[in-house]
């Protein structure tokens, strides 16, 4: 199981989201100004969104 958390404190949410644009899986999307991680299970481990993060504010685990 894919375990992905989001540092809010470090999260630009809508002034960012390039985690939102590179998702290939959609399992970060955006509501309101807030990135939302929904759907895990469909997360390819690729971590574009953990690269593409100027703030290192996403962290993906595989349990």
């Amino acid at each position: 199981m894919v375990k992905i958390t989001i540092n809010r404190d470090e999260c630009e949410g809508a002034d960012c989201a390039e985690c939102v644009d590179v998702c290939p899986m959609e399992v970060l999307i955006l509501e309101g100004d807030e990135i939302v991680i929904q759907n895990t299970e469909n997360c390819s481990l690729c971590e574009v969104c953990v690269d593409v993060c100027p703030n290192q504010a996403i962290k993906i685990e595989d349990d």
